[in-house]
């Protein structure tokens, strides 16, 4: 999905880590591993850059939000609409009071069904304030909040389900890098279902799918 793309990233000596259990419905529990070092957002201003992506892990970030002056602005808001409680479970907590600090008019904003008790409120809620907010809903698409409209877009099949780990993140970021390209919602749409759906047939990081295997997925779906 990457490739010919160069990223800018913040290094950190300690990243934030989960474990994820699931149970024979798919259901999930997760647990905080290690809430990983703070990174001071100042030191990510963004200058000439096609797209800015805010995405932290698990409330690490410190410092106001960076300047950003990219045409494509994206939050991916899992993570920040986490606490923790007994022996390090996640569960969901103030949803929009975690996201508004980190949103603004305009951005993209994504966060899946099983992130807050209300996930299509708190997209509504964000979109009165003039974000574009997907709801990735697994099996089932997506849905896209907007201030006078809400649309769904019915997912692209995978061939199995090994691990749903991390889809969501690679839906996210293929609509980003798609959209800063092409500037065609619908298109980045597209290109971000079908990344979604190559994610979860492999483990780990071995499921982000590489541009030719979401190509692959795409012209498979329009024969």
């Amino acid at each position: 999905m990457f490739d010919g793309l160069t990223v800018r990233e913040l290094p950190a000596e300690t990243a934030c880590r989960y474990a994820n259990r699931y149970d024979d419905r798919g259901n999930r529990t997760q647990l905080l591993l290690h809430r990983g070092e703070p990174l001071d957002l100042a030191l990510a201003e963004c200058h000439g850059e096609d797209a800015c992506v805010i995405a932290p892990a698990y409330h690490e970030f410190t410092g106001r939000l960076p300047f950003c002056e990219a045409p494509v602005r994206a939050v991916l808001l899992q993570s920040a609409l986490r606490a923790t409680e007994g022996e390090h479970v996640v569960f969901h907590h103030d949803p929009l009071g975690q996201a508004l600090p980190l949103v603004s008019p305009g951005a993209w904003v994504f966060l899946s069904v099983e992130d807050a008790a209300d996930a299509d409120g708190l997209a509504r809620a964000l979109a009165e304030r003039g974000c574009h907010v997907f709801v990735t809903r697994a099996y089932n698409g997506a849905t896209l909040f907007e201030a006078a409209s809400e649309r769904s877009f019915a997912a692209i099949p995978s061939d199995s389900v090994i691990d749903p780990t991390g889809a969501g993140d690679c839906f996210a970021a293929a609509f980003v890098v798609r959209l800063a390209e092409s500037g065609d919602v619908e298109d980045a749409v597209r290109f971000a279902l079908a990344a979604g759906s190559c994610a979860v047939e492999t483990t780990g990081m071995s499921g982000i799918p590489s541009r030719d295997a979401i190509e692959r997925r795409l012209a498979r779906e329009a024969a």
